[in-house]
């Protein structure tokens, strides 16, 4: 049985190595338009063929909303958001060639980054799953302000260096998510630009805090408030939202300046920037819901004492052991 399931990873891995490589001869040269449709075919495909996205996307539709959209928006929002990952998806592929060219047709910026960045400091720069972050990636680089962002590598490392190679063509810099901190602690002290996708679960193990979400306490990564208070680097936030003629705009909503360090209250600090940076993705949400994930399991942990009929069916109780007594029953929601 194990030689099977070898041999299945290998030819498995190789697939997707072909289809990478395909991905990039057949769709590169392609039209915006053709691109864009392509798109929304595959997006509603992927909703109706997988049950099991739909449902959990739907039950965190519910969590946030509640009665406050009718069944037929939720619906609707959940299709967008299928055809804007499915868009998020082939662009990756698409921006690979003529990357400079296209971004500077494609995109444009709310206000330019010398206004945001002043006197060329250091900056924590805040994405998530909102729109295009591989896009947005290319977009300050073309600007004149690359990134060193953290990336998580994929388990092929064949596509993992397509994607790599595809990501630093205009400048950026990828930090391997092991040893992250220590890079990027590096990259700040050098007066540069880090950037950190923060609205995914993080184990608590892995750095991981929990603060409200949405009215629900969530695990989140605590890297981004921890890096801007030990360092004092303001927080920046930026999100590569899809226009209808099939370009991108990014927004830049408010900065957030953490508080002078103080050695004895870090912990309380760090939790409280935390806070904030999950307040300001509300807000972003909010305001383009189709455009987040709502696919993935974002609530996905309950503390134990927390009421688990207020979370999604997907979430699962933590052991009590995994979690320090501190972050058990703060700002619990209820």
């Amino acid at each position: 049985m194990a030689r099977k399931v070898s041999w299945f990873k290998r030819l498995r891995k190789r697939a997707e190595v072909g289809l990478a490589r395909a991905g990039r001869v057949l769709l590169t040269p392609l039209p915006r338009g053709a691109i864009l449709l392509l798109a929304r075919v595959l997006g509603s495909a992927g909703y109706w063929c997988s049950g099991q996205l739909r449902a959990i996307g739907r039950a965190n539709l519910d969590l946030v909303y509640g009665d406050q959209l009718s069944s037929a928006e939720k619906t609707r929002i959940l299709k967008q958001s299928c055809r804007t990952f499915a868009l998020v998806a082939l662009d990756s592929i698409w921006f690979s060639s003529d990357t400079v060219e296209r971004t500077k047709c494609w995109v444009s910026l709310e206000k330019p980054l010398e206004e945001v960045f002043k006197n060329g400091k250091a900056a924590v720069c805040l994405t998530g799953h909102l729109g295009n972050w591989e896009v947005l990636g290319h977009a300050a680089a073309v600007a004149g302000f690359p990134l060193a962002s953290v990336a998580t590598p994929l388990k092929n490392p064949a596509v993992d260096e397509f994607l790599r190679r595809a990501r630093e063509t205009t400048g950026q810099t990828i930090i391997e998510r092991t040893g992250a901190v220590r890079a990027m602690l590096q990259a700040l002290r050098r007066g540069g630009r880090v950037a950190l996708l923060l609205d995914q679960n993080t184990q608590i193990n892995e750095g991981g805090i929990f603060v409200d979400f949405f009215g629900l306490p969530a695990t989140v990564s605590a890297a981004g408030a921890s890096l801007a208070y030990r360092t004092g680097t303001d927080i920046f936030f930026g999100f590569c939202i899809p226009q209808p003629d099939g370009s991108y705009r990014v927004r830049i909503p408010r900065s957030i300046t953490p508080p002078p360090y103080d050695r004895k209250h870090v912990d309380e600090a760090v939790r409280k920037v935390t806070q904030e940076i999950c307040s300001v993705y509300e807000d972003e949400i909010r305001a383009c819901p189709e455009c987040w994930l709502w696919m993935y399991k974002r609530w996905k942990h309950v503390r134990p004492g927390d009421a688990r009929n207020r979370y999604p069916f997907y979430s699962s109780e933590l052991d009590a052991h995994l979690i320090p007594p501190s972050y058990r029953y703060e700002n619990s929601g209820h």
